[in-house]
C-alpha cells in the first residue's frame, strides 16, 4: 500500500526496458562480431600471384604464375600486348614480338590457382628460341602480360608481367 501524496515507482517498467536495451546492445555487438569476422575472413584468405622467371647458362628460360597469398586465386581475364598494342590470344602476342609460337611449351595460365599452386606460362623449348639475359630483359620491357583474378569473396586483383621495370 502506497501511503497518499507518494509516488510509487513501477519496476517491472524499468526492468522490462533495462532488458530491452541490453538485448538491442548485444545485437549489435553481435552484428559488429560477424562483419569483423568476414572481413579478418577476407584478409586471411587473400591471394597474391607472382610472376617468376628463371634464365638458365645454356639460354632456356621458364616464366611460372604462382599463388603466394593464403586463398585461392580465380583468374578471369588475360590480356596480352606488346608495344602498347594489345592481342587477342598467345599465339598472335608471341608472333608480334617475334617469336613462333611453337618455340614455346605453355601452361593453362587463365585458371583456378590454389594455394601454392604455380602454373607454367611459358617455356623455351627449342634452342632457337633460348635467349640470354639481356635479349630476354628486352623482350620483358616491350610486353605487358595482366592476369585479373578474384578471391572467393569476389575482391579483384591485377597482375602485371613486363613493362618498365625490366627495362635497364
Amino acid at each position: 500500500m502506497s501511503e497518499p501524496g507518494k509516488k510509487t515507482v513501477n519496476w517491472e517498467k524499468y526492468t522490462a526496458l533495462s532488458s530491452m536495451l541490453v538485448a538491442v546492445c548485444a545485437l549489435v555487438i553481435s552484428i559488429w562480431q560477424s562483419y569483423s569476422i568476414q572481413q579478418h575472413n577476407k584478409l586471411s584468405l587473400r591471394p597474391y600471384l607472382e610472376a617468376h622467371s628463371n634464365l638458365d647458362e645454356d639460354g632456356s628460360w621458364d616464366l611460372y604464375i604462382h599463388n603466394q597469398g593464403m586463398g585461392p586465386a580465380q583468374v578471369i581475364a588475360v590480356h596480352f600486348e606488346v608495344d602498347g598494342k594489345p592481342y587477342p590470344n598467345r599465339e598472335e602476342f608471341l608472333l608480334a614480338l617475334g617469336e613462333l609460337p611453337e618455340c614455346y611449351a605453355r601452361g593453362n595460365i587463365d585458371r583456378f590457382y590454389k594455394v601454392g599452386d604455380r602454373q607454367m606460362a611459358f617455356r623455351a623449348q627449342k634452342e632457337s628460341c633460348f635467349k640470354t639475359e639481356p635479349e630476354l630483359l628486352m623482350m620483358f620491357s616491350r610486353v605487358h602480360i595482366v592476369l585479373e583474378y578474384q578471391s572467393l569473396y569476389g575482391e579483384s586483383y591485377r597482375l602485371v608481367i613486363g613493362g618498365q621495370q625490366y627495362a635497364g
